[in-house]
């Protein structure tokens, strides 16, 4: 009997130890590189003008188990200073102390505390998400709640010969409306017929899988 019970609890220990990896393995590391592939938008809709502003600036990482959306993180930052109008001028307003503070505040971030509307991911198949986080300009973070696609992409050999491109990829699009008096971003009174209070951030992210460590190799 003693030697039955200890042959089940060494099975029962084998299982346990087989598992753990499989479960680690589950949750995969997607990184946005700051090479020109992912891109945020932002629009101010005022009465006597609409500017546009760009920037593919961004880097970050993002953790998920495409088999469970719930347990998505990740932290996305993009370069303040990167902002771009069309305008010399403008921009160097836009970084200055009275507006974005660029010398203070070098980064736009967004952190992801949670996903719903969708379960899981399968290869090739956009899923629409309700995506909850926390934004930070100005230095100033606020809670933001926004709808957005994700796709995961697996790697193929026509897709490898995109650049940059050396695995599976994740695909994030959302938008969403900041207030820049949230963020203490006061609009001179000169320019309140041109700049608008409420911008509107469309994200498009392109993250692309880490290889595992070494010792997982």
């Amino acid at each position: 009997m003693a030697k039955r019970l200890s042959l089940m609890v060494s099975v029962a220990v084998a299982v346990l130890l087989s598992l753990a990896p499989s479960a680690q393995a589950q949750t995969r590391q997607f990184v946005v590189r700051n090479d020109g592939g992912s891109r945020v938008q932002f629009v101010s809709d005022a009465p006597l003008e609409t500017i546009t502003g760009v920037t593919s600036g961004l880097s970050g990482e993002v953790s998920v188990d495409p088999a469970n959306l719930a347990t998505v993180a990740g932290r996305v930052q993009a370069s303040v200073a990167s902002l771009r109008t069309g305008v010399d001028l403008r921009d160097e307003h836009l970084r200055g102390e009275s507006w974005l503070d660029a010398a203070h505040h070098p980064s736009a971030t967004f952190e992801v505390t949670g996903v719903e509307g969708a379960t899981a991911l399968r290869p090739n198949e956009a899923v629409n998400v309700r995506v909850r986080g926390r934004f930070t300009i100005h230095g100033v973070t606020r809670e933001i709640t926004t709808t957005g696609r994700v796709r995961l992409i697996p790697l193929t050999p026509e897709l490898a010969r995109t650049p940059g491109i050396n695995g599976d990829v994740l695909r994030i699009q959302a938008t969403f409306t900041v207030r820049l008096t949230d963020y203490n971003v006061s609009v001179p009174l000169p320019v309140r017929l041109k700049v608008a209070n409420d911008i509107q951030v469309t994200v498009d992210l392109r993250a692309v899988a880490a290889p595992p460590p070494a010792s997982a190799r």
